[in-house]
């Protein structure tokens, strides 16, 4: 009896919704019918409960424009505009139809539709990629070259984004971003030195950005530059010596930080496609970050005497030059206001 009773209920109120839905969406065809035949006068009382819950998104689009249209023709102006915000308010990204009334058309022209700015959150993968300006070393560096590999790093990026002119906007913001890669070498013709290098840096990328449609699809290129401030930076060595009796090897990590310097400023390019997501976008991009000044401090390359005595090793003069691939969410901010 209890499981009837129970199985009833939910039927009972599947079949209430599926009533109110069915109600609301017949009483906006009634109204549109009174408003056809010029009788305007109970077209708000007919759509006011509806209007708070019981229509589909695309049933209340249309029930906000043809409140809107009775208030004009009934030559209540005030009333018109109310409704209007609600409705900006309620669907901010609502573009002009081709079907839509000229009266709601020449309306929703005299306010601002468009975001007042927009809001990207960014993560992504980046590759380090350092290019050897000057060599260093325990042995003779004429003859023995480190070799680099780059390995997979992470970042993440808040900026603010706004409209510059047309199709570009501009964009301000910080980036966190976290960057490897390897390091092997035979400094002696009896060891070998291996590193893992890990960087933290605090960033202030500003850009450009130019969108372009191309057959419906939303493509940009984005062009800046990024000021970097070094955090943190260390290495994880390992020297291996194949000798007799020497079996184990030598290994540590040790903190580079006060050996390097602190600032570097990295121009950046990036392209890549926009997605529409409602009142949102997503963006999928991929780019280069190029290093403009060295990471090392000269005058502290020998500073750390582990370094060269435990590990054989001496750090090169190195651009930290980066490509990356990056997925973003932006989301629009708007405050729909008269403007004439």
């Amino acid at each position: 009896m209890k499981r009837f009773l129970i199985i009833a209920t939910i039927a009972f109120l599947g079949l209430s919704a599926l009533q109110a839905q069915n109600t609301c969406g017949d009483q906006l065809k009634v109204a549109q019918r009174r408003f056809d035949d010029g009788l305007l006068e109970d077209i708000p009382q007919l759509l006011a409960n509806c209007m708070k819950s019981g229509f589909t998104n695309e049933e209340k689009t249309n029930a906000y424009k043809l409140l809107i249209q009775t208030y004009l023709f009934s030559e209540n102006q005030s009333k018109a505009d109310e409704v209007m915000l609600k409705f900006l308010n309620e669907f901010p990204s609502y573009s002009i139809a081709n079907n839509d009334p000229k009266e709601f058309i020449n309306l929703y022209s005299t306010y601002r539709t468009k975001p007042i700015f927009k809001v990207e959150v960014k993560l992504g993968l980046n590759f380090c990629m350092p290019t050897m300006v000057e060599p260093y070393g325990t042995g003779n560096i004429d003859k023995i070259k480190p070799t680099y590999k780059p390995k997979i790093g992470y970042a993440f990026e808040i900026n603010y984004i706004n409209k510059l002119y047309k199709d570009f906007d501009y964009s301000i913001g910080t980036s966190i971003t976290f960057s490897n890669f390897s390091y092997s070498n035979n400094p002696t013709d009896y060891s070998t030195v291996k590193g893992d290098f890990k960087y933290l840096y605090l960033g202030f990328p500003i850009a450009v950005k130019y969108n372009y449609n191309f057959k419906g699809i939303n493509l940009f290129a984005k062009a800046g530059f990024e000021p970097i401030y070094l955090m943190k930076s260390s290495v994880a060595l390992s020297r291996q010596d194949n000798i007799i009796g020497r079996q184990e090897p030598f290994t540590g990590t040790e903190d580079l930080t006060k050996s390097q310097k602190k600032l570097d400023i990295r121009p950046l390019l990036a392209v890549g496609v926009a997605f529409k997501i409602g009142r949102n976008m997503l963006n999928v991009s991929a780019g280069f970050k190029f290093s403009t000044m060295t990471q090392l401090n000269k005058n502290k390359l020998y500073s750390n005497s582990a370094l060269y005595s435990k590990y054989f090793f001496a750090e090169d003069n190195l651009l930290m030059n980066q490509s990356h691939i990056s997925v973003s969410f932006i989301r629009s901010i708007y405050k729909p206001k008269k403007l004439r």
